[in-house]
């Protein structure tokens, strides 16, 4: 493991953030690659906001009256 990951390791860690809490190792080395990756700082911001996105949909009086599958 060297000190400043990829950029394949940082989008796992992306990943995996959002899921679990990375440790200070782990957020210490993202956070050193991602002061010099636009890409993965894009990428980083792209998740972030797709996670928000999803926490913020709230199902509408249309899709609560539709008729739902049997299961």
């Amino acid at each position: 493991m060297s000190i400043k990951p990829t950029c394949r390791e940082v989008h796992q860690l992306t990943s995996e953030s959002m899921d679990r809490d990375l440790s200070m190792v782990e957020r210490a080395r993202m956070h050193m690659h991602l002061l010099i990756c636009t890409a993965c700082r894009n990428f980083t911001e792209q998740m972030q906001l797709l996670r928000r996105a999803m926490h913020e949909i709230v199902p509408t009086d249309q899709d609560e009256n539709q008729e739902r599958p049997p299961r």
